[in-house]
């Protein structure tokens, strides 16, 4: 514990002026329109890191390294002058096991090196030649699985295409026989199809003679029921014509008594009606002289209150006139003669749109009087007309009644005889038809004959066809089966040489995927060379970050975690602050640089920004034109006051209580520890 408190103590007196400088240049970031600069913030964090956190490495030795490089040990911190041989040591590393974090391009590593970027994604070829090589190796068993599935395949069709064969020629052979047995029953079948037309054939025409004979018998019978048919037609035609007309005069006869009785009935409720309109006529005449009187009487009443409303209101207004200016402005109260005028005024509002109502209500009573009375006074002048128009229709029906009962009597009669004279028609004609209906009976019972005979005659020519024809199809088929026998026999000869062949090829190309694949797994089962191989195709694709052994980043942009060494190519620019915040992630560190490599370049402003800080504090004077001009910017800007009086006070008292010159201590670690890489001062004490 005394030796890590010790270590911790040398790290903060050796720090104290790179602290203080890194807290002056953090402040200086936040000056309004400050260009932006490298993180000063995690620069200051990371020496309390190397002070106080736990590190993967040594702590002394990193410190001491960096504070007195004459005493570091090249196991823990090694500089090398020879850039060209960096990417030798990382992969030397990387093969050692060790893992590596690496402050440079990703151009400078080996290329089969599996890196990844500060965001933990892959950078380089190697990881697309590793999956590639993977890919390759999954593809080569594949194809040999498909190989010797191609192999069985090919087998099986030269086995199948042999069977097949054998059965083709079994079951032509079978047909060849059974088209010899068709093409016998076919010419059998012909010979009796031949006799059975020569039958068909004397049949039809006896049937043919037979249907002349009892057509010609038919059609003299029909000729006969025809023409007594047709007088019993115009026989029943002449009844039923007079049988309408004697209809008609019994319709013209009822509708005639009905308008007569309708006249009548019509001519007493009208009287009725008119008798009613001369009892109403003076009632209503009466009513509407009263609301006429009543009307008229209400008019002049909401005249008489409007002007009283009228005068109200003048007699009000001409009060508020003699108002004061603060009765108008409510300032004062007002007099008790206002508030009369104004309940006169309500009264008087009140009293005129009642009798406004009641004149608009009188007004429509009026008009609804004088409505009905006038709808009376019209009907009784139009109802003396109305009953003279019943009476004449009346008598004209009276007139008409007795001259359609004189024709009604001989109309039935005339009736009476033409239906009789159509009822002995008609039984002449239907005794006249019966010779007819037996003479078609016989005719149609001929065609039937003659007809299935001409059926007959068809099916027999259709069967000779059909028979002739079947023996023709019966020796095709004979001679098509006997040809399809011999291309099954030259067919079957191709096909089995075409799969010997293609059977001899996948078995050539399963023995070449096996050599491959053999190359491939070697002495490893296959199932166990696909679940390493998968396992690592998934980790290289899902977890880049867990198979990389290189981790390539810069100082502002470090990825969580630790590593076992850290490279840091063109050192010759990186700080003590640039340098640590890698180095304090790795157990050692290995610097690589040329010896011609420039130094780290600050912003050349500092000298002048830091030596007018100590002119503004008071630590120095006789400031030259640079610095002068310098402290006059902060000061008039404010930010002398605002922003760097206080921090400075608080730097000047840590740094003298060390010991220390602040300014002098400030400017020493602006040369030594901005101005001079680690790589330098490593190097300048390095042995010759």
């Amino acid at each position: 514990m005394r030796a890590e408190a010790g270590i911790q103590d040398r790290i903060s007196s050796g720090y104290a002026a790179l602290v203080a400088l890194y807290q002056l240049l953090q402040a200086r970031g936040l000056e309004p329109g400050a260009a932006p600069s490298v993180d000063w913030a995690a620069r200051l964090a990371v020496l309390r890191v190397l002070r106080e956190a736990d590190l993967p490495g040594d702590r002394a030795a990193l410190a001491g390294a960096l504070l007195d490089p004459a005493a570091r040990s090249v196991a823990d911190v090694a500089v090398s002058t020879r850039p060209e041989r960096l990417g030798e040591l990382v992969a030397e590393a990387v093969r050692l096991g060790e893992r590596v974090l690496f402050f440079g391009a990703p151009e400078a590593l080996p290329e089969d090196l599996l890196a990844v970027g500060p965001d933990g994604r892959p950078v380089g070829v190697a990881w697309a030649r590793e999956l590639e090589a993977l890919g390759e190796g999954f593809a080569v068993l594949d194809r040999l699985h498909a190989d010797a599935d191609a192999l069985g395949r090919a087998r099986a069709d030269r086995e199948t295409d042999e069977r097949a064969a054998a059965e083709g020629r079994i079951g032509l052979t079978a047909a060849i026989d059974a088209a010899l047995g068709e093409k016998a029953q076919a010419r059998a079948a012909a010979d009796h199809a031949t006799r059975a037309l020569d039958g068909a054939v004397a049949e039809e025409g006896e049937a043919a003679a037979e249907s002349a004979a009892r057509l010609e018998s038919f059609t003299a019978a029909k000729a006969v029921a025809d023409e007594a048919a047709d007088t019993a037609a115009r026989a029943a035609q002449a009844a039923q014509a007079a049988q309408q007309r004697a209809v008609s005069l019994e319709q013209r006869l009822a509708a005639a008594r009905a308008q007569v009785a309708g006249a009548e009935q019509a001519e007493v409720d009208l009287g009725r009606r008119l008798d009613q309109a001369r009892e109403q006529l003076p009632a209503a005449t009466a009513e509407a002289e009263r609301t006429s009187a009543a009307a008229t009487e209400a008019e002049a009443l909401a005249h008489a209150t409007y002007y009283r409303l009228a005068g109200a209101e003048s007699a009000l207004a001409a009060v508020r006139k003699r108002q004061s200016l603060g009765q108008r402005l409510h300032l004062a109260p007002a007099g008790s003669e206002l508030a009369d005028k104004r309940a006169a005024v309500s009264s008087h509002r009140l009293e005129n749109e009642q009798a406004q109502a009641r004149a608009v209500e009188l007004h429509a009573a009026r008009q609804r009087a004088e409505g009905e009375r006038a709808g009376i006074a019209a009907f009784l002048e139009g109802g003396d007309r109305e009953i003279g128009a019943a009476r004449e229709a009346r008598r004209r029906a009276s007139e008409e009644i007795p001259r359609l009962e004189e024709g009604l009597l001989p109309a039935r009669a005339e009736h009476e005889a033409l239906a009789a004279t159509a009822a002995e028609t008609a039984g002449r004609a239907r005794a006249a038809a019966e010779p007819a209906d037996e003479a078609r009976r016989h005719g149609i019972a001929a065609e039937e004959r003659l007809a299935a005979a001409r059926a007959a005659l068809a099916a027999a020519e259709k069967n000779a066809g059909e028979t002739a024809q079947a023996v023709a199809v019966t020796t095709q088929t004979l001679v098509d089966a006997e040809a399809a026998l011999a291309d099954l026999e030259k067919t079957i000869t191709a096909d089995a040489s075409r799969l010997r062949r293609a059977e001899e090829t996948a078995r050539e190309a399963v023995q070449a995927s096996s050599e491959a694949a053999a190359a491939v797994l070697g002495d490893t089962p296959e199932d166990a060379w696909r679940a390493t191989a998968e396992a690592r195709r998934a980790l290289l694709s899902d977890r880049p970050g867990e198979a990389a052994r290189v981790t390539c980043a810069d100082p502002d942009h470090v990825p969580p975690g630790t590593w076992d060494v850290l490279f840091v190519a063109d050192a010759a620019s990186f700080t003590d602050g640039d340098f640590l915040l890698g180095a304090v992630r790795t157990r050692r560190q290995v610097l690589s640089a040329s010896l011609t490599a420039a130094d780290p370049a600050p912003d050349p402003a500092l000298r002048p920004f830091l030596a007018a800080l100590a002119v503004l504090f008071g630590l120095r004077q006789d400031p030259d034109p640079e610095t002068a001009a310098e402290a006059a910017r902060l000061t008039a800007s404010g930010l002398w006051e605002t922003l760097y009086a206080e921090p400075y006070a608080k730097i000047v008292r840590r740094l003298t209580v060390l010991g220390l010159d602040p300014a002098e201590a400030l400017e020493a670690a602006l040369t030594d520890r901005l101005e001079t890489s680690v790589f330098a001062r490593c190097l300048s004490v390095a042995a010759p």
